[in-house]
């Protein structure tokens, strides 16, 4: 029995990326409803792109997470490049979400923007990146899965 390929994990880190896109929606719309910055005074509309703020990654972030999971869907190098990228902007989210969280929280209460806000969306961020570097181990992994081993079995001749 052969298992369907949106099982396998580089299949997944798509599925993933596009899970998390509303996320970055309400983050960012959140940013310019409370006027929250990356810093305290800062501009959402200057700060979203490249900096991002209390309330949302920079928005290259997402963009990068996108591309490199749909390359990869692909095979060779690139899927394992695209897979590594992957983890990358994973490992940005835990660090972001976790050594920029005080100043965060400053540039949230400089904006009057709910704390509980940015720490839910900072814990949010957490576990996304998580699960992004979790996923992309896995889909870079050299080892094929128990489906390939009972394929190769069966294609042996019996002897």
């Amino acid at each position: 029995m052969q298992t369907h390929p949106a099982l396998r994990p580089r299949q997944r880190l798509l599925p993933l990326a596009i899970a998390y896109l509303p996320v970055v929606a309400v983050g960012a719309a959140l940013s310019f409803a409370y006027g929250v910055g990356a810093h305290p005074g800062g501009d959402p509309a200057k700060d979203l792109l490249f900096r991002g703020t209390a309330l949302a990654p920079p928005l290259f972030l997402p963009a990068a997470l996108l591309g490199a999971a749909s390359l990869a869907r692909t095979d060779g190098w690139p899927a394992t490049a695209g897979s590594g990228v992957v983890g990358l902007v994973g490992l940005a989210f835990l660090a972001g979400s976790t050594l920029n969280l005080p100043n965060d929280l400053d540039a949230a209460r400089a904006a009057g923007s709910p704390v509980g806000v940015t720490i839910g969306i900072a814990v949010v961020h957490w576990l996304v990146g998580l699960g992004l570097a979790r996923a992309s181990v896995l889909a870079t992994s050299r080892r094929p899965g128990p489906e390939v081993a009972i394929r190769r079995r069966r294609s042996q001749p019996l002897t």
